[in-house]
């Protein structure tokens, strides 16, 4: 099985050593960290972790509080808190985010393994609730995008790539260019469609649109889209090459 992928959002670099130490002794897979929220956010979409330690005060206008709102919210990840302050306004504001724990520093090894194996477990008791639940019934081939004043139907065949720029997704076709406030995480999980695959941390294609490639660009209608290496090796699986 492959282990644990886990973010840490800590300013106080020395502290996020030791946790990264911590995390790899006993067997996680500890990513590049951050320091700030949108830093933390650049890498959620480019490395897409399984779990993130948040530290509640973190450097830059926002909080590791506006941090969880995004996790909860948009990308549906499993969270834990780790902090000095014990106060109860903190707890208040910091458990209505809806953390898998909270620890306060300082902690050791064992702490943080258990409060990591309980966020991951209630975590997917809640995906494996969802995935049960009775199933929606809906449009499969098409998504429907609001406009102005109207939902407006885009086939899914029809989408060449999508961008991303922020908490928007520009949905790109060769007549129309829509933007949505969403992520990649929920759009692929809409869809259903194994066509569409990551080549960037700010681009998915269809890769029946694929026109060339190479090692670093796609093409697709005459428009080069970088491919990055984090996701080249996934994109070189989905293409039938011939060398």
């Amino acid at each position: 099985m492959e282990s644990c992928k886990i973010l840490i959002v800590e300013d106080e670099s020395i502290v996020a050593m030791d946790m990264a130490e911590m995390l790899t002794k006993v067997g996680y897979r500890v990513l590049p960290g951050a320091m700030g929220f949108r830093e933390a956010v650049e890498l959620l979409e480019e490395e897409r972790p399984d779990l993130v330690l948040v530290d509640i005060n973190l450097s830059g206008d926002k909080t590791g509080l506006d941090l969880a709102k995004e996790l909860q919210n948009t990308y549906h990840l499993p969270f834990i808190f780790i902090t000095s302050h014990s106060d109860r306004k903190t707890i208040q504001e910091a458990s209505a985010t809806l953390p898998g724990a909270y620890l306060l520093k300082p902690f050791d090894a064992d702490d943080l393994f258990a409060s990591i194996e309980i966020a991951m477990a209630n975590h997917a008791e809640k995906n494996k609730e969802r995935k049960n639940s009775p199933p929606d019934i809906r449009v499969e081939d098409s998504i429907f995008v609001k406009t102005d004043r109207n939902f407006v139907k885009i086939k899914i065949e029809d989408i060449l790539w999508l961008e991303a720029e922020h908490n928007y997704l520009y949905i790109i076709t060769e007549k129309t260019k829509h933007i949505v406030r969403s992520n990649f995480r929920d759009f692929l999980a809409s869809i259903h469609n194994d066509r569409f695959v990551q080549i960037h941390k700010s681009y998915i294609i269809n890769i029946s649109k694929v026109h060339s490639f190479s090692h670093t660009d796609v093409v697709i209608h005459e428009k080069d889209l970088p491919l990055s290496r984090n996701f080249k090796d996934e994109f070189f699986e989905k293409m039938n090459r011939m060398a």
